[in-house]
């Protein structure tokens, strides 16, 4: 598929998840009245993800290409425990809380992820709930790195789906107000981290192209997210 294709994808995705949320609230079948919970919330969220190193079973090992941002996300409660979520978030490469490995490639990556996921959510408390989700959606990101034999910088923008499985909990310390967070394995598109893939034995020779350096591939990558959600 086309990047053009894959954006489109993810685009419909959470347009998806937004036409839920417009569409008429549940209604109780047997008093004909909307339930007391809301039916929707809107959400700010803070979190970081870093890939699994190959052949490594350390506590450091989830800590390849290690990200950080921030997003904004909507959900719409169905029948039951049921409910659909949107989300859009900008992650950057940092070496926060955790440095970057000095034998790792030091790719220079942004990523915007636009997802939409389906759930069940239940009550533990009153005031606590846990939840499970799956999702997908689509990531576009420009990634750069440093080819020193040239003093060159090699560049690429990329589009690349994605798919995830969560699990969270919710506290909430207001009415209609809740703190939260969620831990993610995402399935992404990463990148070959060996210093070698810029290693020539002259600098006389070329750099090596884009498609080389950053030829993408499937990866297990560990999320995790603190969030506010407010039901309107």
């Amino acid at each position: 598929m086309r990047p053009t294709g894959l954006l489109s994808l993810g685009f419909l995705l959470v347009l998806s998840a937004v036409a839920v949320a417009v569409a008429d609230p549940v209604v109780d079948t047997h008093t004909h009245t909307q339930p007391t919970s809301s039916t929707y919330d809107v959400g700010f969220r803070v979190g970081g993800y870093g890939f699994k190193r190959e052949h490594d079973t350390s506590a450091t090992s989830w800590t390849e290409c290690r990200m950080d941002g921030f997003g904004v996300f909507a959900s719409r409660a169905l029948r039951g425990p049921f409910f659909v979520e949107g989300g859009v978030d900008v992650y950057a490469s940092q070496n926060f809380p955790t440095p970057a490995n000095p034998s790792d490639l030091p790719i220079d990556r942004m990523s915007g992820l636009f997802s939409a996921a389906g759930g069940v959510r239940a009550d533990v408390t009153s005031w606590l709930r846990g939840y499970l989700q799956v999702g997908a959606g689509v990531e576009v990101t420009r990634v750069a790195v440093v080819y020193a034999a040239q003093n060159t910088t090699i560049r690429d923008t990329k589009t690349m789906p994605e798919a995830f499985f969560g699990v969270g909990v919710d506290l909430k310390i207001a009415r209609g107000t809740f703190v939260g967070a969620s831990f993610r394995t995402l399935v992404m598109g990463n990148f070959e981290y060996d210093q070698q893939n810029l290693t020539k034995p002259s600098p006389w020779m070329a750099a090596p192209s884009a498609a080389t350096v950053f030829d993408a591939s499937p990866d297990l990558a560990a999320q995790g997210q603190f969030y506010v959600r407010r039901d309107l």
